[in-house]
């Protein structure tokens, strides 16, 4: 028997998140999941964004640190549905 090799997800984490488009709508404190384009996914809290919804910084879960994402680089953002 061989182990199936999974290449990363993109898809949405199945919790009711929907795709955030307009990265304006977002606010400080807002929990959401950022896919980067290349498959990995951080949870945590936004903690600040840009005007023009460019460019976000998420302090992720689990002591992961704060980290800044790009919508130019194909960055993702899911948050729950209103």
């Amino acid at each position: 028997m061989t182990a199936a090799v999974m290449a990363p997800s993109t898809s949405a984490p199945s919790t009711g998140a929907e795709v955030v488009a307009d990265w304006t709508t977002l606010t400080r404190g807002d929990f959401v999941t950022v896919l980067e384009s290349y498959g990995y996914h951080h949870s945590g809290w936004i903690d600040d964004l840009t005007k023009d919804g460019g460019i976000l910084w998420l302090v992720r879960t689990y002591g992961g640190g704060r980290r800044m994402f790009c919508r130019e680089n194909g960055d993702v953002v899911m948050g729950e549905a209103p």
